[in-house]
């Protein structure tokens, strides 16, 4: 159980020093790699919204103007990508290679964030996003939530202030859904180093009781032990719920299923995964 390759989106915008404190601190442990993904967006993209009728001379100002903008942000990404290095102990290097360190790499592409993003996280360990907000960037939350529900990889959504050690005290959202279980499964190389983890299973109000036991036997022959707490919801957003319980112990991280039906229902429901992106003040390891 390990993590050789960590992806970590930038936009050349403040949020990257978040991001990339996240994603050294998941490499930490395993000597991972991180691949620092710049994504240049394509001016041809926005052609078809100027009409035909605009002249050759306009066209190639928006070009030009698009590719000052992207150079600066690109720029920028580079430097909050140093800064965070050197302030992390973490080897730059010109291209990925294995290391006994964490290392890290930049890698400049072109084309929309949402599928570049989703492209390089199908060949990814773990895809760290920063914190989400309402009224955020719509290219942002795409590729959040084309990175979870279309590249079967796990996402950590990283919080405000990105803790150093977020894994040693592991708080685990447990339903007996097949998301739940493939975000559990998908965090053992992080759970096999936590000092503590605990196992939240909330009820909804008038529910059948969620059962446990299959969930402590499968991490004890994993070789790992941890305590369970069963939480009653009653008429409270479960969301909000399981945060509430993460906070009260100490957790680093919670560990969730995402987005366990299907997306639309999930947005006009106010689902558990909307609930606890929007309101989390602690990282979030997802899997869909």
């Amino acid at each position: 159980m390990t993590i050789g390759k960590i992806l970590a989106p930038l936009t050349g915008g403040a949020r990257d020093a978040t991001v990339l404190a996240s994603a050294f601190a998941a490499a930490k442990p395993f000597n991972a790699h991180v691949v620092a993904l710049f994504v240049r967006p394509d001016p041809a993209e926005a052609m078809p919204f100027f009409g035909e009728g605009v002249s050759g001379v306009i066209v190639q100002e928006i070009v030009d103007v698009a590719k000052d903008a992207a150079d600066k942000a690109s720029e920028e990404a580079k430097k909050s990508l140093r800064l965070a290095a050197e302030a992390g102990g973490v080897l730059v290097l010109d291209a990925p290679a294995r290391k006994d360190v964490p290392s890290v790499s930049f890698r400049d592409v072109h084309g929309n964030f949402a599928d570049r993003v989703t492209q390089a996280g199908r060949l990814a360990d773990l895809v760290v996003f920063g914190p989400l907000k309402e009224g955020d960037k719509p290219g942002l939350t795409e590729a959040f939530e084309a990175t979870l529900l279309e590249t079967g990889r796990p996402v950590l959504l990283t919080a405000q202030v990105p803790p150093r050690d977020f894994a040693r005290n592991v708080a685990v959202a447990w339903d007996e859904s097949l998301a739940s279980a493939h975000a559990l499964s998908a965090a053992l190389p992080y759970l096999a180093k936590a000092e503590a983890i605990e196992i939240l299973a909330v009820r909804r109000g008038g529910a059948d009781e969620i059962q446990s036991s299959e969930i402590l036997e499968y991490l004890a022959l994993q070789g790992l032990s941890c305590t369970c707490r069963i939480l009653d919801a009653g008429t409270r957003p479960v969301g909000e719920v399981l945060l509430e319980a993460a906070s009260s112990a100490g957790a680093g991280l919670l560990v969730l299923g995402g987005y366990g039906h299907s997306r639309l229902r999930q947005f006009f429901s106010g689902g558990v995964t909307r609930h606890v992106v929007s309101h989390a003040n602690l990282p979030l390891f997802l899997v869909h």
